[in-house]
This record gives C-alpha cells, sequence and structure tokens, in this order.
C-alpha cells in the first residue's frame, strides 16, 4: 500500500513538472523569438555578432531546430554581408557549421542551400568564378550521387549564379529552366519565384522579351514573401521599358517603392531597386534623377564592397553625363573606367592564377589523400585479417561450449515445461472447484432466500383465505359479512396467483425463451393495462391516459408490454395515496423508439434506492404486499424486447418510471 501511495505521488509530482515547463518552454520560445525579432533585422549591424552567440545559445536549451539554424545562418550571414577583404575564412567557417548542423538533423535542403547561396555566391561576389565553379561541379556530384531533386535544383540554381556572374546569359538560363522544369515536376522550392523573374529578366536583356511575361506571371502566383513579390514586379519595369511603355513602368516603378517603404527587411535588398530606377531615369531622360540613384547606389555598394560592381557604376555615370553634354566629366570617368578595368583585368588575371593553383594544390591534395588512404585500407585489412582468424577461433570455442550448454537447457526445459504443465493442469482444476463452490453456495444462498420469501408471502394469503373460508362457515346467515369475506378470500387468492404467476415468469425469463412478435396496437394495450389495475386505485385518485397518436402499431409483444404496463400502474396504486396515476407514451422518430410513462403524486423513491429496487426480493416498505419480483421481471422483459426500464431521476413529485421500447412500424 505505501509503495503505491509513493508511485501515485511521484506521478503527480512528474505531470505537475511536465505542465509546468510546457509553460516554461513557451514562455521561454515568446522571448526567445521576440530577442531575434529585436536584433537581427540588419545583418551588417555588428550587434550580430554577439547576439547570435546568445540565441545559439538559447535555442539549443530549448531544443528549437530551426531557430539553431537562424543563429548560425545570422553570424555567416554578418560575414556574408559584411565588410573588409579578409573575411573568406569567416564565411567559409560559418558555412562548414551550417553544413554540419544540417546534417546532424538530416536536412539536405539546408545543407545544399548553405553550401550554395552563401559559400558559392561569396566567391562570385569575390570574384572568383572559377572556384566557385568548382565548388558548384563538386555540390551537383554530390547532389546526383544522393538522388534528391531538390538539392539537384539548388545546385542547378548555383550554376545559373555563376554563368550569369561570368557574362553568359545563354548558359545562365539554360540551367535557370533546369531548375524551373523539376519545381513544375513537384519538387518544392520556396525561392522558385526568383527563379521565374530572372529567367524573364534575361529574356528581356537578350532582346526576347515576348517569353518574359508567362514567366512573370509564375513568379507572382508562386511569391511567398514581399522578396519575392517585388523582385517579380521590377521586371515588369524592365518589360515595359524594353517594350516603350513609360506609364505602366513608372506605375510599376511606384508599387515597388511602396513595398521598400512597407517592409524594413527590403532594406538589404535596395541595389536591386536602385537598378530599376536608374534604367527607368535613364529611359525617359531624367539624368539628373538618374545620378541622384547612381550616388545612393554607390553607397550602398562600399558598404558590401562590391568593388566589381562599382566600376560598372563609373561607366554608367559617364555615360549619362555625355547624353547630359557634361563631356569633361564624362571623359574623366571613361578614363577612371578604363584604368578600373585595367586594374580589375590584372586583379581577375592574379585571382585567376591563384584559383588554378589552389585548384591545382587540392588535386595534389587529394591525390595525395587517395594514396594515404589507400595505404591506410592496406594496413587495416592486414589487421581485420589477423583479427578475423582470432574472432574465428574463438567463435568456434564459444559455439561449442554453447551447444553443449544448449544440449543441458533444453532437456531443462522439457523437464521444467513437463512441470509447468501440471501445474498448470492443478491450477485449472483448483480454480474450477472454486467456482463450483462459489456457484454452488450462491444458489444455496439464494434458494434459502426464496424459501424464506416464499414461505411468508404464501402463509400469508393462505392464512387469510382459510380463516375467513371458516369464519364464511360459521356466518352464513349474515349475508353482508359473507359478502366482506369472500371478497377478501377472493382478493388473497389472486395475490397467491399472481406470486405463483410471478415465479413462473421469472423462471421463463431466466431461460432462452424466444418471444414471438406480431402486429401490436400501442393505445389497446395501454387501455388493457389501465383496465386490469382500474379497480386497484383508491377513491379520490385521478387516473390518465395520453396517447401521442390516436392510433400506433408496432412490430412487438402484445402480452409482454401489457404486463410491464400492469405491474408499473400497479405499483404506482399502491404508494399513491391522493392525487393522479398518468399512462402516457411518445414516439421518437429519430432513434426509433416507443417512450412509455407512468407517472405517480405518491410517495416517491429515494435516488440511493432507485437502482436497488429492480433487484429480486427487494421492497421498500417490508409490510406492503408483494415478492419484490415484479419490477425485477419487467426490466428482464424490457431488455428480453430490446429496450430499458429506468426510474426519471429528475422528477420529484412522486415517482416515474421511462419504459421503452423499439418501434418497428408493420
Amino acid at each position: 500500500m505505501q509503495r503505491k501511495a509513493i508511485l501515485v505521488y511521484l506521478f503527480l509530482l512528474l505531470s505537475v513538472g511536465t505542465i509546468y515547463a510546457q509553460k516554461v518552454d513557451s514562455a521561454f520560445l515568446n522571448k526567445m523569438r521576440a530577442y531575434y525579432d529585436k536584433n537581427f533585422n540588419d545583418p551588417t549591424n555588428p550587434i550580430v555578432l554577439t547576439a547570435s552567440d546568445t540565441l545559439l545559445d538559447m535555442a539549443i536549451k530549448a531544443n528549437d531546430t530551426v531557430m539553431t539554424k537562424m543563429a548560425l545562418g545570422a553570424k555567416l550571414d554578418y560575414y556574408y554581408y559584411g565588410q573588409g577583404e579578409n573575411r573568406t575564412d569567416s564565411v567559409i567557417a560559418g558555412v562548414n557549421r551550417l553544413k554540419q548542423y544540417a546534417r546532424s538533423i538530416k536536412n539536405p535542403e539546408l545543407y545544399y542551400w548553405s553550401w550554395s547561396a552563401r559559400l558559392i555566391n561569396y566567391y562570385l561576389i569575390q570574384g572568383e568564378y572559377n572556384i566557385a565553379l568548382l565548388e558548384a561541379e563538386k555540390m551537383l556530384q554530390e547532389a546526383e550521387t544522393e538522388g534528391i531533386s531538390s538539392t539537384v535544383a539548388e545546385c542547378y540554381s548555383a550554376l545559373t549564379n555563376i554563368y550569369s556572374a561570368k557574362g553568359l546569359p545563354r548558359k545562365s538560363l539554360e540551367f535557370m529552366l533546369k531548375e524551373i522544369q523539376l519545381f513544375e515536376k513537384g519538387v518544392t522550392r520556396y525561392n522558385i519565384s526568383f527563379q521565374y523573374s530572372d529567367a524573364a529578366k534575361i529574356y528581356i536583356d537578350l532582346g526576347e522579351e515576348e517569353n518574359a511575361p508567362e514567366l512573370l506571371k509564375k513568379a507572382l502566383t508562386t511569391a511567398k514573401s514581399p522578396y519575392h513579390k517585388v523582385t517579380a514586379k521590377l521586371v515588369y519595369v524592365s518589360l515595359y521599358l524594353a517594350q516603350d511603355n513609360i506609364q505602366a513602368a513608372q506605375q510599376a516603378l511606384e508599387e515597388c517603392r511602396q513595398i521598400y517603404a512597407d517592409e524594413p527587411s527590403l532594406r538589404r535588398h535596395l541595389h536591386y531597386l536602385y537598378d530599376v530606377e536608374l534604367d527607368y531615369y535613364w529611359k525617359v531622360g531624367n539624368y539628373t534623377e538618374a545620378l541622384d540613384v547612381l550616388s545612393k547606389q554607390e553607397a550602398e555598394l562600399r558598404k558590401t564592397n562590391s568593388l566589381t560592381t562599382l566600376i560598372s557604376l563609373i561607366k554608367r555615370k559617364a555615360d549619362i553625363l555625355w547624353e547630359m553634354g557634361r563631356k569633361e566629366e564624362s571623359a574623366a570617368l571613361y578614363r577612371e573606367y578604363l584604368d578600373e578595368q585595367k586594374k580589375e583585368k590584372e586583379k581577375s588575371e592574379e585571382i585567376t592564377t591563384s584559383e588554378f593553383a589552389t585548384m591545382l594544390n587540392l588535386q595534389q591534395l587529394s591525390a595525395e589523400k587517395s594514396r594515404l588512404e589507400k595505404i591506410s585500407q592496406e594496413e587495416q585489412l592486414q589487421k581485420t585479417r589477423i583479427t578475423l582468424f582470432f574472432v574465428v577461433g574463438i567463435l568456434c570455442l564459444v559455439f561449442f561450449f554453447w551447444l553443449k550448454q544448449r544440449t543441458l537447457n533444453d532437456r531443462l526445459q522439457r523437464s521444467k515445461d513437463k512441470l509447468d504443465e501440471k501445474n498448470r493442469v492443478l491450477t485449472e482444476a483448483r480454480e474450477e472447484l472454486r467456482k463450483a463452490k462459489e456457484v454452488a453456495e450462491q444458489s444455496s444462498w439464494m434458494k434459502t432466500i426464496f424459501i424464506q420469501n416464499m414461505s411468508h408471502e404464501i402463509r400469508t394469503p393462505l392464512n387469510s383465505i382459510v380463516g375467513f373460508s371458516g369464519v364464511l362457515v360459521d356466518m352464513l346467515d349474515d349475508k353482508e359479512d359473507i359478502k366482506l369475506y369472500v371478497s377478501l378470500i377472493e382478493s388473497n387468492t389472486k395475490l397467491l396467483l399472481k406470486l405463483v404467476g410471478d415465479i413462473l415468469d421469472l423462471s421463463a425469463l431466466e431461460t432462452d425463451v424466444e418471444i414471438k412478435y406480431g402486429a401490436v396496437d400501442v393505445n389497446v394495450c395501454c387501455e388493457t393495462s389501465l383496465e386490469i389495475t382500474r379497480e386497484q386505485f383508491s377513491e379520490g385518485i385521478k387516473l390518465n391516459f395520453e396517447p401521442a397518436c390516436k392510433e400506433l402499431t408496432i412490430e412487438s409483444n402484445h402480452h409482454y408490454i401489457v404486463q410491464v404496463l400492469e405491474n408499473l400502474l400497479s405499483n404506482a396504486a399502491k404508494f399513491t395515496q391522493q392525487g393522479s396515476v398518468t399512462l402516457a407514451y411518445e414516439v421518437k422518430e429519430e432513434e426509433k423508439q416507443l417512450i412509455f410513462t407512468v407517472t405517480d403524486t405518491g410517495i416517491g423513491i429515494p435516488v440511493d434506492e432507485q437502482e436497488h429496487i429492480f433487484e429480486r426480493f427487494v421492497k421498500l416498505n417490508d409490510f406492503s404486499q408483494g415478492t419484490g419480483l415484479g419490477l425485477s421481471i419487467c426490466r428482464i422483459i424490457a431488455d428480453k424486447l430490446g429496450g430499458y426500464l429506468i426510474v426519471d431521476k429528475e422528477y420529484t413529485q412522486g415517482a416515474r418510471f421511462i419504459f421503452c421500447v423499439p418501434m418497428q412500424g408493420v
């Protein structure tokens, strides 16, 4: 008992602890997300470095994989979008951390996204196109080996960006369309809207703007964020400019500006808006606004240290000044552009040389690694062979001893099985004896109770019959007294007959008696039961009948229904001294049930005795006539008919019995 109490206490303690932990976790998650919203709007803000470490600790404690990914990605994005020349190692380290985490949570999409969207794109920003291409080919080979279509699509996206940066739009468009094809075959791509927009932009730049509208419609349909939507809208501006539809271009540009104003998270992508604004102002000849946009764009690019793009801005500014007639300023910028282009070319050659050296070193390292792995494999194979011989020898010895032990165990098990079988037979015999004893004792007890009740109940009417018969003989001259005694003899005879009838009914119902069904007129059943019991009611008791229908015929048993209603009305007559007794019925069409109710204004039944009265030989008033079998027989009949008999607990003005039978029409 004490052990059970301890277990219950521990269970309650664990339950309360779990509920409390859930509340704490919920509050902690809300706090963590609020922390993210507060500190990670601008990826170039130095606070991201310390905040990402704090967020990572919080996410690990909460076991939140999504927030862990966002914390690692935020620190990586700081270096990816940040300033400075020497951040390559930090980007590589950040990508490797994110890839390692993606493998640990079995998220291949995150693995290839960090490789493509961050490492390869970073090499593109730095102008290291060959290294980026090498990484993309390695990534595609690994993805094709794994056979996951979504990761292959990520590789196509990376190759698209590389060929675009190398100035090969046709090649870029080829891989972009491959990625779109995978998406349309069922691959889930969150950023597929970008691919539709970028493909449309390439077609516009190639002078094939007739292919752009359909792609732009798909871009808007698949847009899942303001960034997706504004990207497609910006390409629409370029399309309208190519079609010389200046009014439509202006309207689309204003819509894009509003989206940027409403979404602070788009600040990092302002350079896309500046590119389109520059094209628009240049197209409409508003050179002053075009120069202003160039100044804003230059400021943004200097933040991200995108030197290659800055050089192209110099040429565009020179072109605008030339068209404005400011030819001396334009010529100076052209000279600056040529100087920067020369420097960029020299730098590109240095980068290319460095890239080839890096790739050569990688190939040498790969070859050396393969050679060392081969040597290591041969040594490992030799050790494995020696170990295998020892293991085989030990296994042979173990098998011999195991076989011998198994033989002994089999013998023991057979002996144990025989013993268990004998114990089982003895246990079954003991259980059967116990059950037989219980049945015998129960039968003996029921027999004793039955004999006691029957002796008392039969003796009472017999005494009356014998006594009043003798008096009747002595008083033959007094006709009035004779009439009284004859009526007493008649009533006790009826009581005795009912007692015998109840016993016979109970005996018959306890067997598998077959109930015969036929057409039953419900109103006739009710009137018959009322007619049988009418003389039992005292003067002044109002006997009511409230039928639900003028005529109602169902498929049931007339005798059993009348017997139940007669018993219920007889009980009401016994315990109702004034007021009324009402027999009614109602039809429940949906449930296919016929509900009889017998309601009286008598002394009522205590709530705690309302189920007890349906047991055999139970009488709430020991001085009242009856065997205590009537209600028990009625409930058995209700069950046999497929219905039920209960006391209405909500009725408190007397007693109300509810008798339900299934209703089947004929």
